[in-house]
């Protein structure tokens, strides 16, 4: 019988005798969903506050200029690695993702992108009404 296939950065280590098994975070998967989605490494972690954070600051700093937002968005992609590696480690404590949190931030995601959008169409319009 073969075993199930497990999800892609659900990991669990191997204990020998009778340790307990102990899950483990894949750090190249939280980064990378940290670059797709600003903050969804963070959720994946666990940290589904800090992802949110994460999110609105990327949106606030691309908004406002797009240095800081892609200064937030960088950090978000190595805080992401970084924690998933000191979860590995046993520096910070290990945190289940929950399903329902990534699939609720998601949702905010999709709506933060679609306000900033509409902020963004709302700041074209004003420039190009006063430029004429």
């Amino acid at each position: 019988m073969t075993e199930p296939a497990e999800l892609p950065g659900a990991g669990v280590r191997e204990a020998g005798g009778d340790a307990p098994v102990r899950e483990e975070k894949n750090p190249i998967f939280a980064a990378g969903l940290s670059l797709l989605f600003p903050g969804l490494g963070q959720v994946y972690n666990g940290e589904t506050g800090r992802g949110i954070l994460v999110l609105f600051g990327v949106l606030a700093g691309l908004l406002v200029m797009l240095i800081p937002g892609a200064i937030v968005w960088i950090f978000s992609v190595y805080d992401a690695l970084a924690t998933a590696r000191r979860m590995n480690e046993g520096t910070v404590p290990f945190r289940k993702m929950r399903f329902v949190s990534a699939v609720l931030f998601m949702v905010v995601w999709m709506a933060g992108v679609l306000a900033f959008l509409t902020l963004l169409a709302f700041a074209a319009v004003a420039a190009f009404t006063r430029a004429m």
